[in-house]
């Protein structure tokens, strides 16, 4: 395990917000020795996100600098348009820490790898119109 997560929140670039969603990993590297990860997907909840990374909870210690496989959904209610309102990604990211916050769950920061300037655009808005619809005096 490496350093806490509260920690990590001075040096990031882009603010975090405060979400819950599934989202689907798996492990590219290093390989696992003592279980067999393989092609299969897991679940982790999201709780928060930024245009650089997110906040995982899982059911698995990930050692730091582990790569992984992310797919998610983000759904905007604040975008009238439906076929605007989802976005689907599919991207790697790099394990930054890992920290153990109950018993077999733990906290893992992750920062995205190869997120396109739409899905960025996509997750900044969304934090920024959510930020203003849960502090509308922001």
């Amino acid at each position: 395990m490496e350093q806490s997560g509260k920690d990590n929140e001075e040096k990031r670039k882009h603010k975090r917000f405060s979400a819950t969603f599934i989202v689907l990993y798996a492990v590219r590297a290093p390989f696992p020795v003592r279980i067999r990860i393989g092609e299969k997907d897991y679940s982790a909840i999201a709780q928060d996100i930024g245009e650089g990374g997110m906040a995982l909870l899982l059911n698995f210690e990930i050692p730091v600098d582990s790569l992984l496989s992310l797919k998610f959904n983000i759904i905007n209610d604040a975008i009238l348009s439906s076929e605007d309102r989802m976005h689907s990604f599919e991207l790697d990211a790099q394990v930054r820490y890992c920290e153990l916050v109950q018993t077999k769950t733990y906290r893992l920061g992750v920062s995205f790898m190869n997120i396109l300037p739409s899905g960025s655009a996509f997750i900044a808005n969304y934090i920024r119109i959510n930020t203003l619809t849960r502090n509308p005096n922001v």
